[in-house]
């Protein structure tokens, strides 16, 4: 709980300061926005681990294959960065690449789903013959 405060501390001092140089100089304004993001990033890494370590464990218990729940997880894993650099490109004022960002992140998620389609096609024949 008290990670999150220092995180929003951090966002809102980053935005601020972000706000203030752009009107001097737009590309100090823009890396210093992509600065705090990558501090704030940096920060939840050791969250994500152990999120990511007790999910592994509960799904193993389950009895779950990795082949089951890897690509859901490389998908998520996708999905987050590709919205986190989209809204980076689209704040710097490049939308269009933003938006073929997103395209391409969703093509790569159907991508890394492509094993666990194959294992829910394989128990649906084994379900019905």
């Amino acid at each position: 709980m008290y990670l999150i405060f220092k995180l929003a501390a951090l966002a809102v001092c980053g935005a601020l300061f972000a706000a203030f140089l752009r009107p001097i100089s737009p590309v100090f304004g823009i890396l210093t926005a992509l600065a705090c993001g990558l501090l704030l990033l940096y920060a939840i890494f050791e969250p994500i681990e152990q999120i990511f370590a007790v999910l592994s464990g509960f799904l193993t218990a389950a009895g779950m294959t990795k082949n089951l729940y890897v690509p859901v997880i490389k998908a998520v894993g996708i999905a987050v960065i590709v919205h986190i650099t989209a809204q980076v490109c689209k704040d710097a004022g490049e939308g269009a690449l933003g938006s073929k960002l997103e395209l391409a992140g969703v093509i790569a998620a159907i991508a890394v789903c492509i094993p666990l389609m194959r294992e829910v096609f394989a128990l649906l024949e084994s379900m019905l013959l």
